[in-house]
């Protein structure tokens, strides 16, 4: 009996060892297992899949180039690792912002209630500010904020350019110059009470 039962400690822990093993861990999952884009019209997962990091990291991946619309409109995933809750990016690159009306929103579940989004283009949670005139460039925002952990998708006008793919940068709010004026007060104030009371 003691032979059978080290028998199968010894089996059930290797067992599991090597299923631990063969795990997918998030750093080696395919967009498709992370399952952030829906399939949708021709696509069958995100074009790019941005991956937001602590300390303001953005890591960029690519998928399978076959637009959902079966021409040139992309298909981006954004995953929120950062820690805390995504408001906003800033993207740019060739002509991203050519809203043509057959964004994804004509592919997929409608946003939620409130997206103030009304291109068609911005998925469940996101819609866009800030477009440049030429529309290289603009603002993508999460309606409620994108929670740590949390993922979406929305559209562009373009097709990824692998070998020239848009420029992202997160928007960090800078302090509001009147909480900082009143910190400074508050600071003065406690400097000169405690010089008085010395």
């Amino acid at each position: 009996m003691k032979f059978f039962t080290k028998f199968a400690t010894r089996a059930m822990t290797l067992a599991i060892a090597g299923w631990l093993g063969t795990a997918v861990t998030p750093a080696q999952a395919t967009l498709a297992q992370l399952g952030v884009c829906p399939s949708a019209g021709s696509a069958s997962d995100c074009n790019l899949l941005l991956t937001f990091g602590s300390g303001g990291s953005i890591a960029t991946s690519t998928g399978p180039q076959t637009n959902y619309d079966g021409g040139d409109d992309a298909l981006i995933g954004v995953l929120n690792n950062s820690g805390q809750v995504l408001n906003s990016f800033n993207i740019s690159g060739y002509n991203l912002f050519g809203f043509e009306g057959d964004g994804i929103n004509a592919y997929v579940t409608p946003p939620v209630t409130g997206n103030p989004d009304n291109t068609g283009y911005g998925g469940p949670l996101a819609y866009f500010t800030n477009i440049s005139p030429s529309r290289d460039s603009g603002t993508v925002n999460f309606w409620g904020g994108l929670a740590d952990g949390a993922f979406t998708y929305f559209s562009l006008e373009e097709s990824i350019n692998l070998s020239s793919p848009p420029v992202v940068s997160n928007n960090v709010p800078e302090p509001s110059i009147l909480p900082m004026f009143g910190l400074g007060l508050l600071g003065m104030g406690w400097l000169a009470w405690r010089r008085k009371s010395a």
